[in-house]
């Protein structure tokens, strides 16, 4: 049961960090041509602030490998993605052609939904692949 606590609490934090992240002109342009380039921020989750780290670690089998890290006091949420061509223009074009427009979605978790909101195009995007088991493999490690 404590396992299950800590994973749907991790999950909320890693969709919710996403949700508030912005993508710097230097990331969508790294991340569009999957060059290598790691960036690093920190974002308020809830009462406390939270380390991410997104790494784009270039091409590797014909897919872009991605890794983002987020780094709480409790645990250290890491996932790596590997994104095929469509799927790396899809995120790309969401990023570059931010509206501003803002979603409220109900996002299942596979183990719970999760409601989501303010969440632009391009974050709801990324939190759908970031969940997606077949292209991101995510990690929790206790801390």
């Amino acid at each position: 049961m404590k396992k299950l606590l800590i994973f749907a609490l991790t999950l909320l934090v890693s969709v919710s960090a996403i949700a508030a992240e912005t993508y710097s002109s230097r990331f969508i342009s790294s991340f569009s041509a999957c060059e290598p380039y790691t960036e690093r921020s920190t974002i308020k989750s809830g009462k406390e602030a939270v380390a991410l780290t997104k790494l784009v670690q270039g091409v590797v089998d014909h897919k872009c490998i991605y890794k983002q890290v987020i780094l709480r006091p409790s645990v250290k949420d890491v996932t790596t993605c590997a994104f095929t061509k469509p799927m790396l223009e899809e995120i790309s074009e969401a990023m570059k052609n931010e509206t501003g427009e803002k979603f409220n979605v109900d996002f299942d978790t596979g183990k719970e939904i999760v409601k989501l909101y303010g969440l632009t195009k391009s974050q709801l995007i990324w939190t759908q692949y970031l969940n997606a088991e077949p292209v991101c493999h995510r990690e929790i490690i206790p801390r």
